[in-house]
């Protein structure tokens, strides 16, 4: 038998050893307990804005008025500006939440180049700019025509949301700063 195969042994042992820092399951938890908090509740606060800054700034059309027997739009570029930013911001925004209800950080476990944390602080202070930037344009392109129809009225009214929504971007902002600054960086 020990000529037939030159001396190895007819069977092999496999040896499967797990490492205890993976996790074993890969369930799916909610964490809604972060929306119980103040950035939570402002990251909610800035989604709520978002729709109905973009059901007030909707359809991305201008207003026309009949003028020497044409109708004259106005208020295009404006518009499009507007729900540009508000509809961007708003993605985003969504993609943050999604990342702190389903506590992505916990699964990422490869070294970036950045923190999520600093991402974070500098997508809410881009985001405060560009809100700021889009109510001035959308109340400079609209604010001379309020009262004068339904369709200035609801795009004023959208300048009007989003300065409350430029602050409560701000808020989050500054929030997030904070905590950015109170955690230690192995910790981000």
């Amino acid at each position: 038998m020990m000529a037939e195969t030159n001396g190895a042994k007819p069977h092999t042992t496999v040896t499967v050893s797990t490492d205890p820092t993976v996790p074993t399951s890969l369930e799916i938890r909610l964490n809604l307990g972060y929306f119980k908090t103040v950035p939570g509740i402002i990251k909610i606060i800035e989604l709520v804005l978002g729709v109905i800054c973009m059901a007030c700034a909707s359809p991305a059309s201008g207003v026309g008025f009949l003028s020497s027997g044409f109708i004259d739009y106005f208020g295009l570029g404006h518009n499009h500006w507007f729900l540009f930013v508000v509809v961007t911001s708003f993605i985003v925004s969504l993609i943050w939440v999604f990342y702190y209800l389903l506590q992505i950080r916990d699964y990422i476990k490869i070294k970036l180049p950045f923190t999520f944390l600093w991402l974070e602080v500098v997508y809410t202070v881009v985001a405060t700019l560009l809100y700021v930037i889009a109510f001035i344009v959308v109340l400079a392109g609209f604010g001379w025509c309020a009262g004068q129809g339904h369709a200035c009225d609801a795009r004023v009214a959208a300048g009007v949301f989003a300065i409350f929504n430029s602050v409560a971007y701000g808020i989050g902002a500054w929030l997030v700063y904070q905590e950015y600054k109170a955690t230690p960086p192995e910790l981000q």
